[in-house]
């Protein structure tokens, strides 16, 4: 490995998060923000919840905050009035607020910053208008001339049902968040569409997502105003990760206001067919869940091919349980058994799995901002060669992008994300900063070939 593409050891993320808490002198003061729309929800009594089943599931696992019930699943308890949009909802340009809530200090909320809580308006698959739940948290101190750069996550798989939304939890599914405060940046964690507010989220639908993540960005600079620069970098884990190439493809034609800085992908999905499960032994990680979510999620959204065509009867008698519960629960269903169990014979190759599959299939036009792709060597649910060969060929090949491609030599899928703190926080940085990005395309191999 050249000293240029050599892995930086990082601390795990549990122990960058626990040293920045404790040793961060965040600056006081905050910008002024507008006040919270409504207060703060008495929080409710958390119940245990079962560990994330790795994969593509968020770093932290989505608590059993919100009740979830049947197909057309809504969040229930104490914050079911903040996740229910108004209805008729008033039209307003994507990333507009709806209303915010501050979250508080107590709730995993680092010291000396400001969260909240917030729904905002999105664009629909039809070019309407639609609610999208989120956070958005500001470093404290003075901005910088042109406000704090925003930081957009674009989070992993945590279901399709609406009680299956990262900010129910707050905080605690942000990655290194304390470091990404600490270096100044406003960050914003949008859920994904029928992800907290109603209705069903549109899994591994790259065009979707994309929306999604921007608009975050953009209700982060509604929220806060003058506090809040244009300059974004979007940053994605696994299904986050597909969000972040799609997002860094349509921002200058969908969110032009804003700057692109960069777009940071770890253990990117690029083609749900090359994840899907094989052969008849029960699939490890999650692989049998994931595709069913997505041909669940396909089906609905496209409207081209029925259950019906891909699924067995025992698989269609689990979908809802795909609709209804988050990703745990449907792994233990799906991910139990021989995938020959719930998927019928062929059914990745009916043409219109095939059409669904490629549209979401990102590398489709080249992105203007610099890329970095980070990506596990041994990872078990996005394979390592298929990462490389996507970023040789479509990025670098076909679109002539400026890719930083780096190797985590020996980690699997959530590992990656994990042990390249450093190596992401330096490279946000420089790109706030104005500095050049290395490019991995002008060299050979990527600049891998030892790795065999």
């Amino acid at each position: 490995m050249s000293p240029t593409r050599a892995r930086v050891t990082a601390p795990s993320m549990r122990a960058v998060l626990v040293t920045l808490l404790a040793g961060v002198a965040l600056a006081a003061g905050t910008p002024s923000l507008p006040a919270a729309a409504t207060t703060s929800a008495a929080a409710p009594v958390a119940t245990s919840a079962p560990g994330p089943v790795g994969p593509l599931s968020t770093v932290a696992a989505v608590s059993a905050l919100a009740a979830v019930h049947g197909t057309d699943a809504t969040v229930s308890g104490a914050l079911a009035s903040f996740y229910r949009p108004p209805d008729p909802l008033p039209y307003a340009p994507p990333g507009s607020i709806i209303r915010s809530q501050a979250i508080p200090s107590g709730a995993g909320v680092p010291a000396g910053t400001r969260a909240y809580r917030v729904l905002f308006h999105t664009t629909s698959d039809s070019g309407g208008d639609l609610p999208e739940s989120g956070v958005i948290v500001v470093p404290g101190g003075t901005p910088p001339p042109g406000g704090f750069p925003i930081v957009s996550w674009a989070h992993g798989t945590t279901g399709v049902a609406s009680g299956c939304a990262p900010s129910l939890d707050g905080t605690s599914t942000i990655p290194d968040l304390p470091a990404l405060l600490a270096g100044g940046d406003i960050v914003v964690a949008a859920d994904y569409r029928g992800l907290g507010t109603p209705g069903l989220h549109p899994y591994l639908v790259g065009d979707s997502e994309a929306e999604d993540v921007l608009d975050g960005a953009r209700a982060a600079r509604s929220l806060v105003g003058d506090a809040a620069s244009n300059s974004v970098v979007v940053l994605g884990f696994s299904q986050g990760g597909q969000a972040a190439l799609f997002a860094g493809e349509i921002a200058q034609s969908y969110a032009p206001e804003l700057f692109l800085a960069g777009v940071v992908a770890v253990a990117p999905v690029t083609s749900v067919l090359e994840l899907a499960p094989t052969g008849d032994q029960a699939p490890p990680s999650g692989q049998s869940a994931f595709t069913a979510m997505a041909l669940f999620a396909w089906s609905r959204h496209y409207g081209t091919f029925s259950l019906q065509k891909v699924l067995t009867p025992e698989g269609l008698a689990g979908i809802s349980a795909v609709s209804s519960s988050c990703v745990d629960a449907v792994a233990s269903l799906y991910d139990a058994v021989p995938p020959g169990q719930f998927f019928l014979p062929g059914w990745q190759h009916q043409p219109a799995v095939q059409a669904a599959n490629q549209a979401n299939r990102p590398g489709g036009s080249p992105t203007s901002a610099p890329i970095l792709v980070v990506q596990g060597t041994a990872d078990e649910v996005v394979p390592f060669h298929e990462t490389t060969s996507f970023v040789s060929g479509s990025l670098c090949h076909d679109q002539y992008d400026s890719v930083d491609y780096v190797a985590e030599r020996g980690d699997g899928h959530s590992q990656a994300l994990d042990l390249a703190t450093t190596v992401i926080n330096r490279w946000i940085r420089a790109r706030f900063s104005g500095g050049a990005a290395v490019d991995s395309c002008i060299h050979t191999g990527l600049g891998l070939s030892h790795l065999g």
